[in-house]
């Protein structure tokens, strides 16, 4: 016991510059953090004054949060609103990255709770859930860069009504540099029309699509750097030349229902009908493709 105590004294006394470097350190290295007080950042609050003046005066320790809300009580609610606005004003003004779980009729009160510090909101990850007016929360970002929206499949009605709902109001986010659309059906690309061709994107990360979906694309954003998409076999008709300048990344990755022999022959008519030419990297994943090399050099130009 007089061990475990030193041990613990002496953490407690470690030199304040130490002790930053040890937080940073305990922070998940990848995704979010959640506000739960037995994990970082808010266990750091709980060991002692010191810790919690520390890690309180550290803004990066408060810059990557998961919000899931649940107030099925109004208490719950209340401790809820009051977590995530402490959170939140720890971050002093630093660009903010959230993952949202939206559920239902969660939309309003998970908006009410970040409106105040939308200006501070750079990257955001969204998973919709059967969500009531999943628009509002697509609104006024006036500093997202990075936007990843994951759609649940259990009600594929409802899915095409989200995704039709929030492209208008994603078309509007002129900071946007990043998209990535997950689970997508190939019913749900026609919806990608709706985004503004005045758009600045640069990177586009989509789900299930097939080669006529990915010339659409290039034809509509002529600003993109990055394209990776999950690919379907399609029929295989030819299209119409096309150059796209800007485009320096481009990775496919096979779907499993996907076979070889379908794959190649629109994929081959993609290519030789598209002229890239400051495409740096070429990326194919998913399965062995022994026909890979014959496809690049047939898009060689």
């Amino acid at each position: 016991m007089n061990l475990h105590e030193e041990l613990v004294s002496d953490l407690c006394h470690l030199p304040t510059e130490v002790l930053c470097h040890i937080f940073i350190h305990c922070l998940p290295q990848a995704g979010y953090t959640l506000p739960n007080s037995k994990s970082p950042p808010m266990l750091f609050t709980r060991i002692c004054r010191r810790w919690r003046e520390i890690a309180t005066d550290m803004p990066s320790l408060w810059c990557r949060l998961s919000m899931n809300i649940n107030h099925a009580t109004s208490r719950n609610w209340r401790q809820a609103v009051f977590c995530y606005d402490s959170w939140f004003k720890r971050t002093r003004g630093r660009p903010l990255s959230l993952e949202i779980m939206c559920i239902k009729n969660d939309t309003t009160d998970l908006r009410s709770l970040f409106q105040p510090y939308v200006s501070q909101i750079s990257s955001l990850k969204i998973t919709f859930d059967k969500a009531v007016a999943p628009e509002i929360l697509l609104n006024d970002l006036p500093a997202l860069q990075e936007l990843r929206v994951d759609i649940s499949r259990d009600v594929v009605v409802k899915d095409r009504d989200t995704l039709a709902c929030i492209l208008p109001r994603i078309s509007r986010l002129f900071t946007l540099r990043g998209l990535k659309l997950e689970m997508l059906s190939p019913y749900d690309i026609k919806h990608l029309s709706r985004l503004n061709p005045a758009w600045p994107l640069t990177n586009v990360n989509l789900g299930i699509c097939d080669p006529f979906t990915i010339m659409g694309l290039l034809q509509l954003f002529h600003n993109l750097c990055s394209l990776k998409i999950y690919i379907l076999a399609s029929d295989g008709l030819s299209f119409e030349p096309f150059t796209h300048s800007t485009i320096q990344f481009f990775s496919i990755n096979f779907v499993s229902a996907c076979p070889v022999h379908s794959a190649r022959i629109p994929l081959v008519h993609l290519f030789s009908a598209l002229t890239l030419p400051n495409l740096y990297v070429v990326r194919v994943e998913g399965r062995s493709w022994p026909h890979i090399e014959d496809l690049i050099l047939q898009y060689d130009k």
